[in-house]
Order: C-alpha cells, then structure tokens, then sequence
C-alpha cells in the first residue's frame, strides 16, 4: 500500500486489485496493478471514493488509521462508489462503521449500495457529482472537491504509461453504447470540467496530476481510443 498527502485532508492511497492480470488484452490487464482510492475529510464528514483496504498487515494499519479519523470526525464516513465494479471494500467498511452510507452509480454494483448517485449531488466537505456517460454498464461518477482543487476521473482516464493520462480502451467495456460515448461523448464533457477548479486530477488507474491539471485533462480527451 502507498499513501500520498495530496493536501491537508486529501489523501490517496494504492492498493493491489484482486483481478488484475499481466496478460494487456485481459479486461483485469494492461494497466498498473495497484488502483488508486481517495480519502476526503471535512469537519463535516469523511468521504471515501472507491475504497479498497489491502490484506495483511497493510490493511491492519490501514484500519488502525481510518478508526481514529472516524473518532476524530465523530460520525461514519460516506462511501462513493463512482462505476459499477468498483464496489472493492466498502460493505467491509460498512460493517466496520455502522450509519456508514454506500453511494453508487447502480444497484447492480459489486456491493451493497443503499442510496443512488444522481447528477449535481453534494456529499460532505463540499463534494459534488457529475455523472458521466449512458445509463448502464460504464456510467461513473465524476467526484469534484472544491475546496482542495480535486478532480477523481474514475476510469475515465488511465495512466499513459509515461506520466501522463488517456482515455481507457474500448476493451473494457462490453456495452456498445458506452464505447460509442467514450469515444464521442466524453470530450464534449470538457467545456463543463474546464469551468471546475482543478488543481489536483486523480483517477483510478492512474498518477496524481497536479501540474498543469487542466492541461493533462485536454490531452486525455484528445487521444483517440485504443
């Protein structure tokens, strides 16, 4: 597990995924095996995005430390879960900290989810949702955080494999809708993420982009698909 102090409050860590396989033409494949996770507090609350809480000894003090920010916060956090197969741990999470609520994009997600993300929803510490893409298989959450400048892209984007960013490939999904949208819609998105303060770009499978933020989001959205 790496854990990165993006600001006071914000924090990312990695964790293996459980699927992932060396194989590139897997839909589990072609990208890095650690997937990132964001941990979001405010005095009025703690948001989780896509947790995954690794094994051994990692998790135990992954645990140890989300124990004591829950304390400190004194409520449970709320759990985002920004695409359907992203359920990861947070019925674990749940179980840990009853009142916890699980918000995702279906009911069809790998997890229990108790309350469905809708376009321009605000969580705590002043988060808010876009959501992105058609109905079904592929919609995701885009998660903005005003107040430290982040910007989580889900799968939307993924590494480059040279520092930067990319659509993800088409490979991914089944749905044929939501490879038309990626490819054609998801660029005409860019007028609205532009007028958001981005100063930290952040996604799943990919690094933290805190320099010229805007401009990695461009040149994401300009790659053709693979």
């Amino acid at each position: 597990m790496q854990v990165d102090r993006i600001s006071d409050g914000l924090w990312r860590w990695t964790a293996p995924h459980p699927d992932w396989h060396d194989d590139p033409a897997s839909p589990y494949g072609g990208w890095d095996r650690d997937v990132a996770c964001i941990y979001h507090e405010a005095p009025d609350g703690i948001v989780l995005i896509d947790p995954l809480v690794p094994s051994g000894e990692d998790g135990e003090r992954f645990w140890r430390h989300l124990d004591q920010d829950v304390e400190r916060v004194g409520r449970p956090p709320t759990v985002v879960i920004s695409v359907e197969w992203h359920g990861r741990s947070a019925d674990a999470v749940r179980d840990r900290y009853p009142g916890t609520r699980v918000l995702g994009i279906s009911r069809a997600a790998s997890c229990q989810v108790d309350e469905l993300l809708e376009d321009g929803l605000h969580l705590p510490g002043g988060c808010r949702v876009t959501l992105a893409g058609p109905p079904g298989e592929g919609q995701m959450a885009i998660v903005q955080c005003s107040c430290h400048g982040l910007l989580w892209m889900s799968d939307l984007v993924i590494s480059d494999g040279a520092g930067g960013l990319r659509r993800p490939p088409s490979e991914w999904f089944n749905d044929s809708g939501a490879r038309y949208w990626l490819e054609h819609g998801l660029p005409l998105l860019m007028p609205h993420l532009m007028e958001l303060p981005i100063e930290h770009l952040v996604s799943a499978h990919g690094p933290v982009v805190s320099v010229e933020a805007r401009v990695a989001l461009e040149r994401a959205l300009d790659v053709p698909m693979a």
